[in-house]
């Protein structure tokens, strides 16, 4: 199986308020099947509450997320990365300066 213990949620503010937790993971930004990209965090809650800012009212996506340990949040994103993106991963986004948070897009959103 792809994830390990998967939780998916409607990408909006008030079900990543209310359902995401502040722990350390790895998420899928998904639209309908497409994976738009795969990213991972220290704190789930805030990158993706983070990352409303920039997609806002841009469709209707969900999250797929799971708990990992910081240790392994690396690897499993760029596994989950090559199952899922119908790409390479061609772009590694930094996560403006904030330790522990970054992502993965897919070649057509650049």
């Amino acid at each position: 199986m792809l994830w390990r213990d998967p939780h998916n949620a409607p990408l909006t503010r008030i079900e990543i308020v209310a359902h995401i937790p502040s722990e350390s993971g790895i998420y899928a930004i998904m639209d309908a099947d497409v994976c738009l990209l795969v990213g991972e965090a220290w704190n789930l809650k805030a990158r993706l509450l983070e990352l409303m800012n920039v997609i806002k009212d841009a469709g209707e996506f969900h999250v797929i997320y799971e708990l990992c340990a910081e240790e392994e949040r690396l690897a499993r994103k760029a596994s989950l990365a090559s199952a899922l993106l119908k790409s390479e991963p061609s772009v590694e986004i930094p996560g403006r300066e904030s330790r522990g948070i970054s992502f993965w897009n897919s070649s057509f959103l650049r």
